[in-house]
């Protein structure tokens, strides 16, 4: 068990592992003063290989996320969602949380010896082939999440509503309107790039679905590949009960 750092107070994230800003001030990132309130999650994935790597990439850009997952599945807070803004999805960065998942993406990119083992074929992503988060990178995305979307605090409310979904079929790249700032998760890629969609469908897979961690993975691969834009879910939605009783935790999956 371990805790996030919303608005100066500590929010409980069960069988996540946290390092934040205040175990290795090494870990902040500044950003400006944030004066609205959130109600976004944005979630990227970085075109890297390490955290040292995504970290430098950020601070050269001058960008910058209020979470980073390493392939481990540990989870870095840079800085505080609430209190701090950081640049990394215009024009959404005004209200929303950044998540970077530390990941090649794109196949040519791997190297021998990297914990990224699997490649799927996927006609939205970018040449065709996309590299899969670590299933630990997954789970731990899943339930940052879970923790994000059930905080409240005077200044922090992001609904648990998944903006790339549209009856029941799920964008794995462009998605209608979300462009625009609201609320709720949001794949990088529905706007902006290609990156999030793949993590954003395992979450939902997780948390709406309540698919154990294994099967989740699995079923997330099979949905994406092939000559897919979008992903069919009603087969799973016609199944959802109460969505309070939709979430059991798990430990991460290595």
């Amino acid at each position: 068990m371990s805790t996030l750092l919303l608005g100066g107070a500590s929010e409980e994230a069960t069988d996540l592992r946290v390092r934040s800003f205040i175990d290795d001030p090494t870990l902040r990132f500044l950003g400006t003063k944030r004066r609205a309130s959130v109600t976004e999650i944005i979630v990227h994935e970085t075109v890297t290989r390490d955290v040292k790597t995504t970290l430098l990439v950020l601070r050269r850009r001058r960008l910058g996320a209020h979470f980073v997952i390493a392939p481990d599945g540990e989870v870095l807070q840079l800085a505080d969602p609430v209190t701090t803004r950081l640049e990394h999805a215009a024009p959404h960065n005004v209200r929303s949380v950044g998540i970077e998942i530390v990941n090649p993406v794109e196949p040519r990119f791997l190297r021998k010896g990297l914990p990224w083992t699997r490649v799927l074929c996927g006609a939205w992503a970018p040449g065709g082939h996309y590299v899969l988060p670590t299933a630990a990178q997954a789970e731990a995305c899943t339930g940052l999440l879970e923790a994000l979307t059930r905080a409240r605090t005077a200044r922090l409310a992001v609904s648990r509503t998944w903006r790339g979904l549209s009856g029941s079929r799920l964008a794995m790249g462009r998605a209608t309107g979300s462009e625009r700032p609201g609320s709720g998760i949001y794949a990088h890629g529905y706007f902006r790039h290609q990156d999030g969609a793949w993590p954003v469908l395992y979450a939902w897979l997780r948390l709406e679905a309540c698919l154990p961690p294994e099967e989740a993975f699995e079923r997330a691969a099979e949905l994406a590949s092939g000559n897919v834009r979008h992903v069919e879910l009603g087969s799973f939605l016609s199944d959802l009960g109460p969505k309070e009783q939709r979430w059991t935790s798990k430990s991460p999956q290595s």
